[in-house]
């Protein structure tokens, strides 16, 4: 059984981002940090969606959130944005808070997708993950680097001692130090006319309430 490697990114290196984006594209995934906690990455495919989920132990009930460069690139713009979503994202952006939108054309796949037929976006200010977004130019497929159930990573180190079989063949990860804090980030539903909060995380209740007062939680 392979162990997965641990990458030392310089995000001016466009050559290492180069590479990165080929292993997505070729089928591999990724672990990195962001600005809360450590991530799994794929790309936005059928594929993709299958290896995280056989990675992470997740079944197929709960759909994962994508990586966003910003507001209009590819994939985002298509998404249904309210006066609540656009307030959130010009004030928090890029940052902690995961907006969930809705999909009416479904362009994205069941798993990213819910039933419901939202799609949960995030812009990380993480210094890699802005980097390799701008290379990358779509999105990317993300959830906590953890096994279902348990707490996320904090680490690289943590990432790869989780990541034992179940796919860790294709995975690389991308140290970006530790991140003592722990807190996933706070995700607000915008399919709605009135947001409303699902997960309050590193984002706290008070910083939304200054944007949108009428936020239900």
């Amino acid at each position: 059984m392979s162990t997965p490697p641990i990458l030392r990114v310089d995000p001016r290196d466009r050559a290492q981002l180069d590479r990165i984006a080929t292993h997505l594209e070729e089928g591999g995934l990724l672990g990195y940090p962001t600005e809360t906690v450590y991530g799994f990455g794929a790309e936005v495919t059928s594929r993709g969606i299958r290896a995280v989920r056989k990675l992470k132990g997740r079944g197929e009930a709960k759909p994962f959130l994508v990586l966003v460069p910003d507001r209009g690139s590819e994939g985002t713009a298509r998404l249904d944005w309210t006066p609540s979503a656009l307030a959130l994202s010009d004030a928090v952006w890029p940052g902690p808070l995961t907006l969930v939108l809705r999909d009416p054309g479904a362009s994205y796949p069941n798993g990213v997708r819910s039933a419901e037929g939202g799609v949960a976006v995030r812009v990380s200010s993480d210094p890699f993950v802005t980097a390799f977004m701008r290379r990358w130019r779509r999105p990317l497929l993300s959830t906590s680097a953890n096994r279902a159930g348990d707490p996320p990573a904090g680490s690289a180190g943590a990432v790869r001692r989780l990541s034992r079989g179940g796919g860790a063949d294709r995975l690389w990860i991308v140290d970006g130090g530790p991140r003592p804090e722990g807190e996933p980030s706070t995700i607000v539903d915008c399919t709605g006319p009135v947001p409303r909060l699902l997960r309050e995380g590193a984002l706290p209740l008070s910083r939304l309430l200054e944007v949108e007062r009428e936020l239900v939680h």
